[in-house]
């Protein structure tokens, strides 16, 4: 088995810091061999190469930056963890959040505010990716948790926890000109009807998709975004007909004008929050799961693979 020596991966920091082997042996006192044998043992045990030489510069290959926020991750849990061992924990616990681009960016803030404030203002780190990348993420530990709009398939390898937030109730939007067009009628009139459909990774996509089937109508798809605000300002700029939170459709009114064609009946966006512990400890997370289970409709049915704290 394999172990990681820490103080190579310390010396690997100094050396990414100064950029060159001559001055990171300088600050740290050591002989340029020295750290070069260093070196050379951190990328055996990782088995690649951490650096390229680019003129008299060493700069980090594109493994070495992803072993760089590995590092920085590693030395600040390291520094928790000496003053938790002294007894006088002062700095709060930073917290690392996941997000998904099909969640309108101002509902993601809304439902991170109160997890901001349990986290007694500690520092946050926010990323949004796609769910794939961020469950990798989560596995890593590079994450505390991943606020999704689904649940990731069954027969993963990874035992994940669900955690059910809630669901917001789904309207239908568009410029003026065209919800004056298609709310006569509705929902028959959506039939031909520009729609612009939320990117095929998105669980609002499939329940847009079953809603419109299940009305015997067929949309025209005029588009696809994937960002959620992307969408939204296309649609106020008259290319299509688009959905919205019902949470948020002040926004949309207010903010860009845009006007309510109608309601989608019964068809509901789920919230979750996921996490690789059945039992939340972190405490944003856990004020984050509190304070959506008051603040949000109904949660979805249970499915397989959700837990529910």
């Amino acid at each position: 088995m394999a172990w990681l020596n820490y103080q190579h991966l310390y010396y690997f920091s100094m050396i990414a810091r100064e950029g060159g082997l001559a001055r990171a042996a300088a600050a740290l006192r050591l002989t340029h061999s020295t750290l070069s044998v260093q070196l050379r043992a951190l990328e055996d045990v990782l088995g690649e190469r951490l650096f390229e030489r680019r003129g008299r510069a060493l700069a980090l290959t594109p493994f070495g930056r992803e072993v760089q926020q590995y590092a920085t991750e590693i030395f600040r849990i390291g520094n928790e963890l000496l003053d938790f061992s002294r007894g006088h924990v002062s700095a709060p616990r930073r917290f690392e959040v996941g997000t998904v681009g099909a969640i309108p960016k101002t509902m993601i803030a809304r439902l991170l505010q109160p997890a901001l404030a349990a986290g007694g203002g500690g520092a946050v780190r926010i990323r949004q990716d796609d769910i794939a990348r961020l469950v990798q993420e989560l596995a890593s530990g590079r994450l505390h948790a991943i606020i999704s709009d689904t649940v990731p398939p069954a027969g993963s390898a990874l035992r994940l926890h669900a955690h059910p937030l809630g669901t917001s109730k789904v309207l239908l939007y568009a410029a003026p000109r065209l919800a004056a067009r298609y709310r006569r009628g509705f929902p028959a009139s959506l039939d031909g009807a520009p729609v612009l459909m939320p990117g095929p990774e998105a669980a609002l996509r499939r329940g847009l998709e079953r809603w419109f089937v299940e009305r015997g109508v067929r949309v025209t798809q005029v588009g696809e975004v994937d960002d959620a605000g992307t969408l939204r300002a296309l649609g106020a700029a008259a290319h299509g007909l688009f959905p919205v939170r019902a949470a948020l459709r002040g926004e949309v009114e207010d903010g860009l004008g845009a006007q309510l064609v109608g309601a989608l009946t019964g068809l509901v966006e789920p919230y979750f929050v996921l996490s690789l512990e059945r039992r939340v400890t972190h405490p944003a997370v856990a004020a984050l799961i509190g304070s959506a289970r008051r603040d949000l409709g109904p949660p979805p049915p249970a499915r397989r693979r959700a837990t529910r704290t």
